[in-house]
């Protein structure tokens, strides 16, 4: 049966198959946890590539089939969100305590991205989607804790400690970062650049922990590129 605006139950079906899809993140998150309390480092990074995955294929498919349209009722950004937060930012933080990688007292400072995430993800203006931008550093502590876990020594506790507490203050500052999937300039390296560096990225996690220390720090010149473009991208944006 058709409604007025045009919706037929194959549509709202379809339109709450993405929303299902969305929350699935919640079970990816479950499972990378189970790994990571087993210490299986390299499953658990798997399951977070699957929760990458899903979260960049959930929004474009939820604009194609126009959720807010069929499913009206179900707040399609506030569940992206609320699983972004858990797998973005709860998971990996949970992986850095388990893997040794804050000093004690571990759950003080992993307060700071936990608070400062939170605080970024109820900003409603933490995404710019007419000009492109994410508003603060974009909770990426899943890619965090992955180069963490797999370059930190013995003995570099406190220098990850700082650079934790440093993106933890670029979560809630006025800098902004380019939001990959939004930004119209430069999208042969935003976008294809970044499929690229996920694929190093999965095939250094398979390899783990006898990943090659090369192939880390080869991927690291897409992140530190992203960096800077989106400080100079910004600058030249409100010049």
């Amino acid at each position: 049966m058709s409604q007025e605006d045009g919706s037929t139950a194959q549509r709202r079906a379809l339109a709450m198959s993405v929303h299902l899809l969305t929350a699935s993140g919640a079970l990816w998150a479950l499972l990378a946890l189970d790994a990571i309390i087993a210490g299986d480092y390299r499953m658990a990074f798997l399951w977070m590539f699957v929760a990458m995955f899903v979260d960049s294929v959930d929004g474009p498919l939820a604009r194609k089939v126009d959720v807010k349209r069929h499913t009206p009722h179900i707040d399609g950004a506030r569940l992206d969100d609320v699983i972004d937060y858990i797998n973005y930012t709860f998971v990996p933080i949970v992986l850095l305590i388990h893997a040794g990688w804050l000093p004690d007292p571990a759950p003080l400072w992993a307060a700071f991205p936990l608070v400062a995430s939170a605080l970024a993800f109820s900003n409603t203006e933490s995404k710019d989607t007419e000009e492109g931008f994410f508003l603060g550093f974009p909770s990426y502590w899943n890619v965090f804790a992955f180069y963490v876990v797999v370059l930190a020594t013995a003995g570099s506790e406190w220098f990850v400690l700082l650079l934790m507490l440093a993106f933890s203050a670029l979560s809630v500052m006025p800098v902004r970062f380019v939001y990959p999937n939004r930004f119209d300039g430069m999208r042969w390296f935003f976008f294809g650049g970044g499929i690229v560096w996920i694929v190093s990225m999965l095939f250094a996690a398979l390899q783990y922990p006898d990943t090659p220390l090369l192939l880390v720090q080869v991927s690291l010149v897409y992140p530190a590129l992203y960096f800077g473009l989106s400080v100079w991208l910004d600058r030249q944006t409100v010049s």
